[in-house]
């Protein structure tokens, strides 16, 4: 018997917690990503931190900061299966194709939407003809609900893995949501703050600070950087150091924050570095897909007839498709951003976890995990549920001019996030 049959019908989750260690080995630094400083020491500073925080690992409070975070993760899990489908994997998918106007972009996928099957890429593009939102199509995913996510299911089955949220729909925030049914995070163990001291970038031109140049008073931030001349003593000119053109040499600074640390004599205030990089033990990532959540999901006959039969074949699929992105993910490798590759402690079992604490674990690999997907396609299709495969549409005028405006506006350096 398939162990996806036995997860579907038994087990709570399945779940993996594989170890890892830097690419350079133990001891070298990881950059993690930075966030926007909650104290920071000017208003409005950007500069960005590490998300540290104090976790319960085998009964003990322990130092651990973030790698990558669950959203992060999940993103890079639904890139993987994208690549899958550029492969040859089949899979229900909406996709909004931009090359005629703009090749760069070419296609956005509902696996690269940052909402999923409900984003205003697709609300504001067109299908078969018709606005998405006014489209038959738009009113079956936004009917859709946790009773009968079959139109879901049958247009972009992953959004039903990953989450989505009908929020700028007919119900706006009331639309319908579908909470995510797998999770990821790799996180630092027993973190140590690194340090840096900045550094000066040489100039191989031998520029020096004395040698000004000048721009116009009024000129924007990319006209700064083009539209300079040597120094004059012209009254509309603004005079400049080459290091604000990005020529000469540059000092590097450093930006530091403080953390509050605990010791036997009180609350200590430590001052860091904000972005010199970690040590740790080793990096762990928990990844959890909740049979559970998938349980919850219902698929019934067109006339609306409860069908168990319908239901567990779908939960199969959604299971299967989550263990290929996380094969396919482990074995593609762990890297994450510059100075933060990753490299497993071997691979670690498979646990399929449940209702009463019970663990039982199993080796999974990538090419098993496709044969396990494929299988349960093959079982929803005879259980009657759909399979649409791939749909394409193309932006609304109105969405192509928003874009041509934005792109003329950045290149004027009139540009705010």
């Amino acid at each position: 018997m398939s162990k996806l049959i036995t997860a579907i019908s038994q087990a709570a989750a399945i779940r993996l917690r594989q170890r890892m260690q830097p690419e350079g080995g133990a001891g070298d630094k990881l950059f993690p990503p930075t966030f926007a400083d909650p104290k920071p020491k000017k208003e409005g500073e950007k500069k960005g931190v590490y998300s540290f925080e104090t976790r319960r690992l085998d009964r003990e409070s322990v130092d651990c900061v973030l790698l990558d975070s669950v959203a992060s993760q999940a993103n890079r899990l639904e890139q993987i299966i994208a690549d899958a489908v550029a492969t040859g994997l089949i899979l229900p998918e909406l996709r909004v194709d931009f090359a005629s106007n703009f090749p760069e972009i070419g296609e956005i996928s509902v696996l690269s939407a940052p909402h999923r099957v409900f984003d205003a890429i697709f609300r504001d593009s067109v299908v078969n003809g018709k606005a998405f939102s006014k489209s038959p199509l738009y009113d079956s995913l936004a009917a859709a609900n946790i009773r009968n996510a079959n139109a879901i299911f049958e247009n972009a089955p992953s959004a039903l893995l990953f989450g989505c949220w009908d929020s700028t729909g007919a119900a706006g925030g009331l639309g319908n949501k579908f909470p995510r049914a797998i999770t990821s995070e790799l996180i630092g163990v027993n973190a140590s703050i690194g340090e840096t001291r900045g550094g000066v970038r040489n100039c191989p031109l031998s520029i020096v600070s004395t040698a000004t140049v000048q721009i116009h008073k009024k000129a924007t931030k990319t006209e700064k950087a083009l539209d300079w001349s040597l120094a004059t003593k012209a009254s509309d000119m603004e005079t400049l150091k080459p290091s604000e053109i990005n020529h000469g040499n540059i000092l590097v600074g450093t930006e530091f924050t403080s953390k509050d640390l605990i010791n036997a004599d009180g609350k200590i205030d430590v001052e860091y570095s904000k972005q010199g990089g970690v040590t740790v033990d080793h990096a762990l990532q928990i990844s959890v897909i909740s049979i559970n959540a998938l349980k919850r999901l219902r698929f019934p006959e067109a006339s609306g007839t409860a069908s168990p039969t319908r239901d567990a074949a779908a939960h199969r699929v959604l299971l299967a498709l989550g263990l290929l992105a996380l094969t396919l993910g482990r074995e593609q490798g762990y890297w994450l951003r510059s100075r933060c590759g990753l490299v497993a402690e071997g691979y670690a079992d498979f646990e399929m976890v449940y209702g009463d604490g019970r663990t039982e674990a199993f080796k999974l690999t990538a090419a098993e995990a496709r044969v396990e997907f494929d299988s349960a396609v093959a079982a929803a299709k005879a259980a009657g549920l759909g399979w649409n495969g791939l749909q394409m549409l193309t932006p609304q005028p109105k969405l192509v001019e928003l874009i041509k405006r934005s792109r003329e506006l950045q290149a004027l350096g009139k540009v705010e996030v």
